[in-house]
C-alpha cells in the first residue's frame, strides 16, 4: 500500500499535533514541593487526642490546599496535603485547632458532638496561632492551649 503525498502530509501533521499535545500536557502546572511537618498539641498540658489541626496559607487563594492532621494519643501530628503525612508547602500559615468529642465522653449519649476548645481557635482570623513551614522537614513548637 502506498500513500499519496497529501495523505502522507496529513498523517505527518496528525502525528506532530499528537506529539505536541502530549508534550504540552506534561508542561502544565508544576507541583509545589511538600515538606514533612510535625508538631504537637496540648490542652491544659495534656495531649489533645483526636483534635484536628488545619494550616491556612497566608495570602493564598481561597481554594488553596489547606494541610491538615489529626492529633494522636501522645499529642503529635503529621500534616497531610495530598497523601497521608506528605507535609505542606513552604510558607507562612494561620493555624486552627478544633477538638470535637463525642457526647458519650461527656456522659450524654444522645447529645451532639461538642468542640472542647474555644470557638476562636477554629477560625484563622481569631486563633492567634501562626506557623512557618521551611523548605525542609519542619518540627514545629508545641501548640499549648488552655
Amino acid at each position: 500500500m502506498t500513500l499519496t503525498g497529501s495523505l502522507r502530509t496529513r498523517l505527518g501533521l496528525a502525528l506532530l499535533t499528537a506529539t505536541l499535545a502530549t508534550v504540552a500536557a506534561g508542561c502544565g502546572k508544576k507541583e509545589t514541593p511538600l515538606y514533612p511537618v510535625t508538631g504537637k498539641v496540648l490542652v491544659n498540658g495534656k495531649p489533645a487526642e483526636h483534635a484536628t489541626v488545619v494550616f491556612h496559607p497566608i495570602g493564598a487563594a481561597p481554594d488553596a490546599v489547606k494541610p491538615r492532621a489529626t492529633v494522636g494519643p501522645d499529642g503529635t501530628f503529621k500534616l497531610t496535603s495530598v497523601s497521608a503525612g506528605d507535609g505542606a508547602a513552604a510558607g507562612d500559615y494561620a493555624v486552627t485547632v478544633e477538638w470535637w468529642l463525642s457526647p458519650v465522653k461527656r456522659g450524654d449519649p444522645d447529645g451532639p458532638p461538642v468542640n472542647f476548645l474555644a470557638a476562636k481557635f477554629g477560625k484563622p482570623e481569631t486563633s492567634g496561632l501562626k506557623a512557618q513551614v521551611q523548605s525542609a522537614p519542619t518540627d514545629l513548637a508545641t501548640i499549648e492551649l488552655k
